[in-house]
């Protein structure tokens, strides 16, 4: 027996032999539902983030539009620590580097770049907004001049018809312009 730094034995403890047996079965399955829940969390923020950088145009709307190992794993809920464990470190991580790999190429990504491209898409729609705002001023423009007219029609209108009423007892002959 060897007494440790605070007087007790612990090299020589019966039933030691413990570690030498395998391991339960429970704690085996327990360890793989353990593993697959950190890949279905990895899987299931994969695709919301896929989900919103479609709906952003090719950005990434959240952490400056930077998407990183510790962006999926925060998202997911996980440490990332646990894509080093020896469960994740040859299967799980090389997914999720590839997939960052992948989503790298195809997004616009680095706070420069993402600030560019919102900043030019916002000139675009506000350039489209003038051209809308543009038009908009010169339909008014038309119908407050075609309002205009139409009270002018309107009064020469009702000018002809007091007019033709004035006739109506005389014995001047009007055309009738309805036979041929």
């Amino acid at each position: 027996m060897e007494n440790g730094p605070y007087g007790s034995t612990y090299s020589t403890v019966q039933g030691a032999d413990f570690m030498n047996k395998a391991p339960p079965s429970g704690l085996i399955e327990h360890a793989k539902q353990r593993s697959l829940m950190v890949f279905n969390k990895l899987k299931s923020a994969i695709n919301e983030i896929e989900v919103e950088i479609d709906a952003n145009e090719g950005i990434y709307p959240y952490n400056g539009g930077k998407i990183s190992q510790a962006e999926l794993c925060r998202r997911a809920k996980i440490n990332q620590v646990t894509l080093s464990t020896a469960a994740h470190r040859n299967t799980t991580r090389p997914m999720v580097e590839e997939w960052l790999t992948r989503i790298h190429n195809a997004t616009i990504s680095g706070r420069k770049s993402v600030r560019r491209a919102v900043t030019d898409r916002a000139e675009e729609w506000k350039s489209h907004h003038q051209a809308i705002a543009e038009n908009y001023r010169i339909a008014e423009l038309e119908m407050l001049d075609m309002r205009k007219n139409l009270r002018r029609l309107e009064n020469e209108n009702t000018a002809l018809r007091d007019r033709l009423a004035s006739y109506e007892n005389s014995k001047i002959l009007t055309p009738n312009f309805s036979k041929k």
